[in-house]
């Protein structure tokens, strides 16, 4: 006798890497009865861009695609249930400031990884390579963001007189590199703040935790500071 394959339940939430693709892969196959997913696809994509969604949610979006949406009403779905209303007017109006600034979300919320399943990810408008300016992350206990900046130094003045929320991802000991220079994969973010040289590792700049309405000008005043000409 075959030996049965065992499906994932639909109640299953998808998130990165907590099951191989192949096994969300079987559950399709197996719910619709198709041994090719949809060749014109990219499976992979797709299905992680359902980040948080139920098997049977992402399912029902798989034989009835719907027609693209705005962020308020993507911020309304279940899976969203898992934040505040404060922190989704703050996403609302990040995301709105940032259309203004140039940058869009490209429609899409991806899945993150089991520390935060859901993930917004801002890339620069008009263009193939989207450079990527500010990444939201989401979880049950709320919402921190990430914005990518260089050449810090350049940035020095406005750094040491910014207000301490803005200054304090500079400063911080969150993120601090402990390895050596020939050591590392990637080069610290090396500069200097008040006369103190500082270096953290690549993969832990700049977050900012508990965002705010009130702290959204700050942001972006940051985010023009280092990004100048792309309002």
């Amino acid at each position: 006798m075959a030996k049965i394959k065992k499906i994932l339940p639909e109640d299953t939430l998808i998130v990165w890497n907590q099951h191989p693709v192949g096994e969300y892969r079987k559950f399709f196959q197996y719910a619709t009865g198709q041994e090719k997913i949809n060749p014109g696809m990219d499976f992979q994509t797709w299905l992680f861009n359902q980040a948080n969604k139920t098997l049977a949610e992402a399912l029902e979006e798989y034989l009835n695609p719907s027609e693209p949406k705005n962020m308020d009403e993507i911020l309304s779905e279940r899976r969203f249930n898992i934040i505040s209303e404060p922190d989704k007017a703050f996403i609302l109006a990040f995301d709105k400031a940032m259309n203004e600034f140039g940058y869009d979300y490209g429609g899409v919320i991806r899945s993150g990884n089991v520390f935060s399943p859901l993930l917004i990810v801002y890339g620069k408008t008009d263009t193939k390579s989207r450079p990527c300016p500010a990444r939201i992350y989401i979880n049950d206990n709320g919402i921190r963001f990430r914005l990518f900046l260089n050449k810090v130094d350049a940035h020095r003045q406005y750094i040491e007189n910014a207000p301490a929320h803005i200054k304090n991802a500079f400063t911080s000991d969150s993120g601090r590199c402990t390895l050596c220079w020939d050591k590392c994969p990637s080069r610290p973010a090396a500069y200097t703040i008040d006369g103190k040289t500082v270096q953290k590792c690549q993969h832990h700049t700049f977050y900012f935790d508990t965002p705010s309405m009130e702290k959204l000008p700050d942001y972006i005043n940051l985010l023009s500071e280092f990004y100048p000409g792309k309002k």
